[in-house]
Parts: C-alpha cells; structure tokens; sequence
C-alpha cells in the first residue's frame, strides 16, 4: 500500500495496482474509470498547454512591437545606421514571430483573421520605414515627423490586435476550465458507482485511486484557474515522476517564462530605454497620485523641471553617442541626489523631471541646487583625458502655493524653467578640460 501512495511510481503503474486490488467483477468499471481519468488529464493538457502557449506567443510579440518603435524614433532624430540595423533585426524577429504563430499555433478564425490583418499591417510599417531609411536627407523635418507618427500609431494598432488575441487567450482558458471540471465530477460519479458495487478491497482500491489521481488533477485545474483570472506567481505543486508530473513540469515552465516577459513587459512600458527612469506618462500618474495624497493631508510638495543647457551642440560638436552618456550622467546624478521617496524621469530629449514629496518651496530650492551642483562637480570622460563639464537649467513649482492640480504645476514648473533659461547668462558649447 505505501509503494502505491508513493508518488515516485508513474500513474499508470499506480492505476494497475488499484485495478489488481479490485475483485474480477469490477474490473471493467475500474478499466472505465482509468479511462475517464486519462480523458481528464488530455482536458487538462489541452487548457494548460495551448491557450498559455498562445499567451506567450502574443506577449513575444507585444514585446518585439514595444522595441521596434525605439530604431524608428531615434532615427527621425539623428538618422544613424545602428538605428537602421536595429530595425532591421527586430523587423526579421517580428516576421519569424508571425511565421510561427501561423504555423505552430493553433488558432480560431477570429485568431487568424486578428494576426492577418496585424501581419498586413506589419508589412504597410516596414513600408514605412523603408521611405524614412531611404529618403531620410530627401525629406524635411515635417515629413520626417509624420513618417514616425504614422509608424507609432501602425504600431498601437498592432498592439490593439495583440491585446484582444490575448483576451481570446484569457478567454479560452475559462472555457477549457470549465470543460474540465465537468470531467472531473464525471469521474468522481463514476468512482462512487464503483465504491457502491465493490466489496471492501474494491472499496479500498478506488479510495487509494481516489487519493493518487483526482487530488493533482484538482490541484492542476485549481492553479490553472488562478493562472487564467491574472495570478501569474501560481505554480503547480506536484512532482511525481508520472504523466501529470510531466504536464505540471511543463506548465511550471511555460508559467515561468510567460511571467519573467510579462515583467519585462511591464518594465518597458512605464520606463525610458536609455537612462532607466520612468517615462513622461507614468511620470504624470505619479504627480497625480501626489495631489491627490497633498490634499488629502495638507501636505506641500514640489515638482523640478531640468533642462540641460547647450545639448544640441553636444550633439553637433562630440556625436550622439557622447549625448546619450551625457543623458545618462545627469539621469544618475539626479538619482543619486534625491530621496527614495521622490520620484525621478525623462520628460522628454534633454528634459528631466522630479517631484519631491512633503516638500515646500525652500525645500526645493535648496535640493534643485544640490542636483545641479552634483551635475556640474562630475564631468563626463569622454576619453583621451579629456572631461566634459554639464551644466543644466531649473524651474520649480510647488503646491498648493503655485498652482492646485497636476496641469497648472506642470505649466508653472515648465514657466520657470523657460525664465531660468533667458536668465542665465548665454553659454557656448560646455568647454573640455583634461584631467591630471
């Protein structure tokens, strides 16, 4: 009886047992019942394996259209080749992406027509991109603009497209869920018939199958239904060597890497590729969620505006690589001078922001100075001994003093950070200075 409870023994072994311990009249019902347990776990496989299958399929590519926008985007900016061969890679990825989920996938018609028109729609971006590659210098900054435009919104729709290919995912898990718990009282019907009409060793036999066969087949279809409503952290808990043991391994797996591009899906979403901080979108969620915790307990807070001086003859004079570490200086010399509890960003080319929480307009003043000075204390090596010093411009604005809502701050910290420019005295390109 231990070796048949032991879970190192494969489930058809343990089935075979549970059969042989049941008296001959019963041999068909339990030959029924094994049966019906195998048709339960191809339910189960079919809900685990393919709905979580497509899942990652459309997260892959979610994430390859998030990327793609990067090259497209810089290379309106400053036309480089790197740009052109980013693109160029991701591009290739994209269409072996879509080649697999035609061919690999199982889809429904609603399924195929979603990533057919994505794929047309896809190849109209590449078309897209070719005109700016090739056309870059014969074009003007407008059209340039319009060129990338077009591409972003190509690309939200193809995101669009991805996300209801997801619900339907989401969709078909429940569905296949719901198949199999009927199953699955089917099979529990038909162990009681049998417990019914045995005697005690065919009672026996179907409690110890009972115990080795519906219990991780609930366990399975449980974690499944935790996985479908959102509950990405849940595993299967079984590790049996036998055939449920596999699909729980399998299913461990795939929940693994679906999560790990889940999070970094997540993390490309709200944070700026370059210097690591948060974008301008979640930037401004988080100085919504600041008013409204000021108002709710009278508390000030500020809001910094950064703007570095003299960058686009940066650009010109030392190339955007040198602006790219220049970005990345001030991104982490700002991240070094503020509190855990302020928030750093981009806002946008050369502009950064920070809201200081709990702080009134002195506060701001004196941390304002403190990052600039951090900024300008650390020049950038730019090789050769030579050392570039950084320089930036600031603008405040504190609520509830200078405005009472997320938008007049905005506009009071962006204000500021204009007359801050005028201001200040009128500089050339920052000067180089060679170290010791």
């Amino acid at each position: 009886m231990g070796w048949f409870l032991d879970q190192k023994a494969s489930l058809r072994s343990r089935m075979l047992f549970a059969i042989g311990v049941m008296l001959l009249p019963l041999c068909v019902l339990a030959l029924i019942t094994f049966i019906a347990v195998r048709g339960a776990v191809s339910t189960l496989e079919k809900a685990v394996y393919d709905p979580v299958e497509k899942q990652i399929f459309v997260t892959d590519i979610q994430k390859l259209f998030y990327q793609i926008k990067i090259p497209i985007q810089q290379f309106g900016n400053r036309s480089e080749e790197g740009d052109h061969t980013q693109f160029d890679s991701l591009a290739v990825q994209l269409g072996l992406g879509f080649d697999n989920g035609f061919a690999n996938i199982d889809l429904s018609k609603e399924e195929f027509d979603l990533l057919t028109t994505a794929k047309h729609e896809f190849i109209n971006l590449q078309a897209i991109a070719n005109q700016l590659f090739v056309q870059f210098h014969l074009l003007n900054a407008d059209q340039r603009q319009r060129l990338v435009l077009d591409f972003s919104r190509g690309v939200d729709r193809c995101l669009a497209m991805m996300a209801r290919m997801e619900n339907i995912a989401l969709n078909e898990i429940q569905s296949q869920r719901l198949a199999a718990q009927e199953i699955k009282w089917k099979s529990v019907v038909l162990v009681i018939i049998i417990l019914g009409c045995g005697l005690v060793f065919a009672i026996l036999g179907a409690v110890v199958l009972f115990r080795s066969v519906m219990a991780p087949i609930r366990n399975l279809e449980h974690t499944v239904n935790r996985f479908g409503q959102g509950d990405l952290s849940s595993r299967i808990n079984y590790n049996a060597n036998d055939e449920l043991g596999h699909l729980a391994s399998a299913f461990n797996a795939m929940a693994e890497r679906f999560q790990k591009i889940q999070t970094e899906l997540d993390y490309l979403s709200i944070h700026d590729s370059l210097t690591g901080l948060f974008d301008r979108p979640q930037f401004h969620d988080v100085v919504g969620m600041e008013v409204h915790r000021a108002k709710r307990y009278d508390r000030p807070f500020s809001v910094l505006f950064f703007d570095i001086n003299e960058f686009r003859a940066v650009n010109e004079s030392y190339g955007h690589l040198v602006g790219d570490s220049v970005l990345c200086s001030v991104a982490m010399q700002i991240s070094g001078a503020i509190r855990p509890t302020d928030t750093a960003a981009r806002y946008g080319g050369d502009e950064f922001a920070v809201v200081l929480s709990e702080t009134d307009a002195q506060g701001a003043q004196e941390t304002a100075a403190r990052i600039a000075k951090a900024i300008a204390d650390h020049p950038l090596n730019i090789g050769d001994g030579k050392s570039l010093t950084i320089q930036v411009s600031v603008g405040i604005a504190t609520f509830p003093i200078d405005a009472d809502n997320d938008t007049g701050l905005f506009a009071q910290a962006e204000y500021a950070l204009e007359r801050a420019k005028r201001q200040s005295q009128k500089q050339e390109l920052p000067k180089l200075s060679r170290g010791d």
